[in-house]
């Protein structure tokens, strides 16, 4: 309890320190932390719900050496967040940073402009996490009936239901975040495993480790490799999408100058190991590759 309470008021001497009266209460652990991480990203999943594009822009190629350079690119991201996380644990993050450590001159519009690119970012990503139910929904739909051909507005329909249930869920289970991010890491943890051992001993068949790990495929038709290598990018880009999560909860994470770090290099981390894994199994599994990506279901 004393050691809580030290990290309490440690947390609380910092923001005092750069000049913010603390306001939230501190009722985040670590391990809800990184949970909360995790679950933004949720990256095997992202995988899972966008692996088309790279099949189809770059292959297997696309898939498995583009997640190893995003993991360099956005692990650098995240070694430099979570250095100044350590320093100044606010929930502004990279804005606020801009705003202490920019140039004098400069420093509150480049503010403004890191916050409207974060504002922009957030947007985006919502808006294409908020989609894949509706998506997943159509394509067992499909699976069971080849026929059916769902039109726009029932996208749309799943669409804005996926939204209302989540302003639902800030209105009336916000005091349950910690609990239910809890439960969600280990869902999908659990649901990674599941699928992956299911796909591996369900196959008939496996490709060869040349087709998995050399196989470039251009369907996108642009005549360069190298362009369609990195239009295919977006698809190991997004499973790191939203790596920053746990800075915004700073200010409600108990001894946030450590915990915070430590929930970027985890959800940086677990996010990759699952994700590469899931791709590796997938593929090997992919038995007619030309018809997985002709599929309506995508």
């Amino acid at each position: 309890m004393e050691e809580d309470n030290l990290h309490l008021n440690n947390g609380d001497a910092v923001l005092e320190s750069l000049g913010l009266e603390p306001q939230m209460k501190k009722n985040v652990g670590a391990f809800d932390i990184l949970c909360v991480g995790f679950n933004i990203s949720n990256s095997w999943v992202g995988l899972a719900a966008t692996m088309v594009v790279g099949m189809e822009q770059g292959g297997s190629v696309t898939v498995l050496y583009g997640m190893i350079v995003t993991l360099v690119a956005l692990g650098c991201s995240a070694c430099t967040m979570a250095e100044l996380a350590s320093v100044y644990p606010t929930a502004g993050g990279p804005y606020h940073w801009t705003s202490i450590l920019g140039p004098r001159r400069g420093r509150y519009v480049l503010s403004y402009a890191c916050a409207a690119f974060n504002i922009f970012g957030w947007l985006s990503i919502c808006s294409s996490v908020t989609i894949q139910p509706g998506q997943f929904i159509e394509a067992m739909r499909i699976s069971y009936n080849p026929e059916l051909e769902p039109d726009a507005w029932q996208f749309f329909l799943f669409y804005q239901a996926t939204n209302l249930l989540i302003v639902l869920y800030n209105i009336f289970a916000q005091r349950r975040t910690s609990w239910i991010h809890d439960v969600g890491f280990a869902f999908s943890l659990t649901s990674f495993m599941v699928i992956f051992v299911t796909c591996l001993s369900r196959t008939p068949s496996y490709r060869t480790s040349k087709f998995v790990w050399t196989n470039f495929v251009n369907n996108s038709g642009w005549s360069s490799d190298a362009v369609v290598f990195l239009t295919g990018m977006a698809n190991p880009n997004f499973i790191f999408a939203g790596i920053d999560g746990a800075v915004h909860l700073a200010e409600e994470v108990t001894d946030a100058a450590k915990t915070v770090p430590r929930a970027l290099f985890s959800t940086i981390g677990i996010g990759f190991v699952t994700a590469f894994v899931f791709a590796i199994a997938m593929l090997y599994s992919t038995v007619d590759f030309e018809t997985v990506i002709e599929d309506a279901t995508g």
